[in-house]
């Protein structure tokens, strides 16, 4: 059976261990097979098992439009995954980071109009969101990504606010997704009432767009799509 990696990349111990301990049961339960947890501090010299196929990079209290002590370890996890053709999916920070790790430093800024709450997403035909008509998924982001090459990527998701939501690497099995698809409802409040304590602009900005529980529960057919997906480059129609 081949294996999951999922990169911690949140840097407070108690956010650190609520992700690992309430959202990565949810994937594994989802994925149908174990999960190994990398923390993002403990990168330095960490090579992937050999049996990985999927990699998630997870969101994270830090800003991906600033330079971090860990970002040369992650991006080198990043463009070490995609050259051995795994199955990536950035998730918030994370998506940010993939696109920096393939773009460079300027594929993400500081947000003009950040994004707080549940929040509906306008979707691109895509083979992640196979099956999905309606997401209003979770977001928490004072980042985003800009500047992306239209002949490297395809940008697959936007709202009025942020227009690259999500994207997919052109031919290839890599994806980034600027919200939360590995939140339910109840992990989504539970993230949302601490980015309304600590984050600065969360309470001019919040939102809830979310007028039926199945528009978040889309994001678990986003993950279901995700680890179906095999580590090969997508022949597309």
């Amino acid at each position: 059976m081949k294996k999951v990696l999922v990169i911690n990349c949140i840097p407070k111990a108690e956010d650190r261990d609520w992700f690992t301990g309430a959202v990565v049961p949810r994937l594994e339960e989802i994925a149908g097979r174990p999960i190994h947890v990398e923390n993002l501090d403990r990168l330095d010299g960490f090579v992937p098992d050999p049996e990985c196929s999927h990699v998630v990079i997870s969101g994270s209290e830090l800003s991906a439009a600033r330079r971090n002590p860990t970002d040369d370890a992650l991006v080198a996890l990043i463009r070490s995954s995609v050259d051995q053709n795994r199955v990536v999916l950035g998730i918030c920070y994370g998506h940010q980071m993939v696109a920096r790790a393939l773009v460079g430093d300027d594929a993400c800024r500081r947000a003009v109009i950040p994004e707080f709450g549940f929040k509906r997403v306008s979707l691109v035909p895509n083979p992640l969101f196979s099956g999905i008509d309606t997401l209003t998924p979770v977001h928490s982001h004072s980042d985003e990504v800009t500047g992306l090459p239209e002949d490297r990527f395809e940008v697959i998701a936007s709202t009025e606010h942020c227009e690259v939501q999500a994207w997919q690497l052109r031919r290839r099995t890599v994806w980034g997704v600027q919200f939360h698809p590995e939140l339910d409802q109840r992990l989504g409040r539970q993230l949302l009432e601490r980015s309304l304590e600590t984050e600065e602009r969360a309470r001019e900005f919040y939102i809830d767009e979310l007028e039926d529980p199945a528009h978040i529960e889309a994001g678990r057919r986003l993950f279901e799509n995700f680890f179906q997906t095999p580590p090969i480059a997508l022949k597309r129609s």
